[in-house]
């Protein structure tokens, strides 16, 4: 006798289950063992190995979002600090030297100056405009600092040449510091000289 309630096997003339004291002879299968009784009795190898796998799958993507989410708050975090960074390092590239004006200054005749520079580089822009007089014209620059001259410049026309405003650029290097201009003419009918400062 099979009994329904725990699927012991009990003698045939049993009325009560010996292992758990259910009444037995209700069922209408009365006598014969249930076939499917391996099936009623919990679930399948396959049916919680799905369940297994499901709940794996839950939670594997349950912590990949999480991942995803923090490092999309992490990157824009960085975004919102690389604009910061960004933008001082930008700073710092777009401060590249450049020419400065240090000072100009024009004449007639023979000149003596000093200027300053903060940079190891800077440049004098000399122009002049000749007078009529068929002869030859000219302009010199002398630039020197404590120990001597430094470099020269010169502008200069024939007795042929037409009366034009010339210009030259002369680039120096040197130390910061202070540096001596002095100017030599002939027969000019003006001149500008304007000193740029590199850094």
């Amino acid at each position: 006798m099979i009994c329904q309630n725990c699927g012991h096997e009990n003698d045939i003339d049993a009325t009560f289950c010996e292992r758990c004291g259910a009444r037995l002879g209700r069922d209408p299968n009365f006598g014969r063992r249930q076939q499917r009784y391996s099936e009623k009795s919990g679930m399948s190898s396959s049916t919680k190995l799905l369940i297994v796998v499901i709940v794996v799958l839950v939670a594997v993507l349950g912590i990949a979002a999480g991942v995803l989410m923090q490092s999309n708050q992490d990157a824009n975090t960085a975004a919102g600090n690389d604009q910061v960074s960004v933008s001082e390092s930008q700073e710092k590239v777009t401060y590249k030297a450049e020419w400065h004006k240090v000072t100009s200054f024009s004449g007639i005749d023979d000149d003596y100056r000093s200027f300053t520079i903060k940079g190891e580089q800077f440049k004098v822009v000399m122009s002049a405009t000749p007078t009529l007089n068929y002869n030859t014209n000219f302009m010199n620059i002398d630039v020197s600092d404590l120990s001597g001259i430094v470099g020269s410049g010169e502008l200069n026309w024939g007795p042929t040449d037409s009366l034009s405003t010339k210009e030259k650029t002369v680039k120096f290097t040197g130390s910061p510091g202070t540096y001596y201009l002095e100017v030599s003419t002939k027969d000019l009918e003006s001149w500008t000289v304007t000193i740029y400062d590199y850094y």
